[in-house]
């Protein structure tokens, strides 16, 4: 068995499987039963043979997180400059460092106010905060260590894993913009200069502890971690994202200006420089984050951070906000391969015996776009198809990700999702890596466990069926899962 390698969602059949043969390792064949779709109809092939994958019952709730998360004080409101911008400014108590890596239970307590929000609960920020208004944190993550030092920042850069961008500022305004991998960065001493690199949690555990502080946030929205790091005046200019973003400094100063759009930018951009910068902007507050400061913003707030001084370090933890007209192509696309597989030769071309001859060629015939219709009616006529589709997609991994081979799962020992899967399900299926399977009863709830928790305890794996613990198995032996 080989390492596999996870691609971008295909857009074709070809690509499909490709794609599938690329990083689906072999399916168990005693009691599983993928669900029957674009993704998952090849696989099915090599377990035609296979019964119920997870025993078909009522679906269990996850168990009640344990309400262990400590009060912090209340938060209060600073001065807005400018018009009514809310960005609220709280402090955390300074009573000792914490560390970074979340504890382990059974569950967050959305309900329980956190350090990490300011006093906060979870689901007082959702209602009060996300996608509306900003909010600054004082040490949110009192004590924070930086998850890489300098030479491995300068390694990871020069990596061909690892997405990197080399930004620079030139005198008179100009910048630069350099694609990795970066083989030498500028000396450290050298200001205005900054290296982003993306998806740190893949390669990093310590980013991918930080980024799961993050999982009030539902997993389908959570995209990665990116650590920028910066000399003194580094920056990439102000600009605005078009998803939540929230802004940890890790080490070093940096000094954010913000503002909303339409006030403090028309949103206009400068063509005269490779990044998007905006054309104009006049910021409405201004902060300086210090180690274990927070900022969060909602789409659309402009902002410019600025190392104060050298070995300035921000980690940004950013959210997939997928285009209506970009999903909808993604889905009918595994929509249309699924229907392919299943549909009947002759029923899947156009014919037309009884075209007339035409004298205006340029028109559209009628029975074409009849045709057309009933084809997209019935990609979608299964109930569970689009509900499939959706989780296939939502859990494809990510470009240049690739995942090691390993052994069966030992017995007496915690399951872990290695922090390069993607696991999520609903109401009737289990989604991983882009494949999906149906799911009930005691093995669905255990399953889902994992997927909420990323970790599965030796006592909860010894509960699941045969056939879902050799699915487990399997999905160790892929790398998908590793033993804790």
């Amino acid at each position: 068995m080989t390492a596999k390698n996870a691609t971008t969602a295909p857009t074709s059949k070809a690509a499909a499987a490709a794609r599938q043969d690329a990083h689906r390792g072999a399916v168990p064949t005693k009691k599983l039963k993928p669900a029957q779709t674009e993704q998952t109809a090849k696989t099915a092939k090599t377990a035609k043979t296979a019964a119920e994958a997870i025993e078909a019952a009522e679906i269990g709730k996850v168990a009640e997180a344990a309400k262990t998360a400590k009060a912090a004080k209340a938060p209060q409101a600073t001065k807005a400059t400018k018009a009514t911008v809310a960005v609220k400014a709280t402090k955390a108590s300074k009573s000792g460092a914490r560390s970074v890596r979340p504890a382990q239970r059974p569950g967050l307590d959305i309900t329980q106010p956190t350090e990490l929000l300011g006093g906060l609960s979870p689901e007082q920020f959702m209602k009060r905060h996300w996608q509306k208004k900003p909010l600054l944190v004082r040490q949110a993550l009192p004590g924070i260590t930086a998850p890489v030092d300098r030479a491995t920042v300068a390694q990871l850069a020069a990596s061909d894993e690892v997405e990197s961008r080399l930004v620079t500022q030139q005198p008179g305004g100009r910048w630069s913009l350099r694609q990795g991998p970066i083989a030498k960065l500028p000396a450290w001493s050298k200001p205005q200069w900054t290296v982003l690199l993306q998806g740190l949690d893949l390669h990093v555990p310590a980013a991918h502890e930080l980024l799961s502080r993050f999982r009030f946030v539902p997993e389908a929205r959570l995209d990665d971690l990116m650590l920028s790091y910066a000399s003194e005046g580094g920056g990439v200019g102000p600009h605005f994202d078009s998803y939540d973003v929230f802004l940890i400094q890790v080490s070093g100063r940096r000094h954010w200006h913000i503002g909303r759009r339409g006030v403090a930018t028309s949103g206009e951009l400068r063509g005269d420089v490779p990044l998007k910068v905006l054309a104009d902007f006049t910021p409405e507050q201004d902060f300086i984050l210090e180690p274990g400061d927070m900022l969060y913003l909602p789409p659309g707030w402009a902002h410019d951070g600025v190392a104060v001084d050298g070995d300035c370090m921000t980690a940004s933890v950013g959210f997939r906000s997928p285009w209506r007209a970009e999903l909808a192509n993604e889905l009918l696309v595994r929509l249309t391969d699924e229907g392919d597989e299943s549909t009947a030769g002759s029923d899947r071309m156009y014919v037309d015996p009884l075209q007339e001859a035409t004298s205006a060629p340029g028109l559209i015939p009628e029975q074409l776009l009849a045709f057309a219709r009933e084809a997209v009616l019935k990609a979608v006529h299964d109930p569970l198809a689009l509900e499939r589709a959706l989780g296939e997609a939502l859990t494809e991994p990510k470009p240049r990700v690739f995942f090691e081979p390993g052994d069966a799962l030992p017995e007496g020992l915690n399951a872990r999702l290695d922090a390069r899967t993607r696991m999520m399900y609903d109401a009737a299926h289990i989604f991983i890596n882009g494949a999906a399977f149906r799911a009930g009863g005691r093995d669905a709830t255990l399953m889902k466990r994992l997927a909420d928790q990323r970790r599965l305890l030796a006592a909860d794996v010894a509960r699941l069926s045969e056939g879902a613990r050799d699915l487990l198995d399997q999905w160790t032996e892929d790398g998908w899962v590793q033993p804790d």
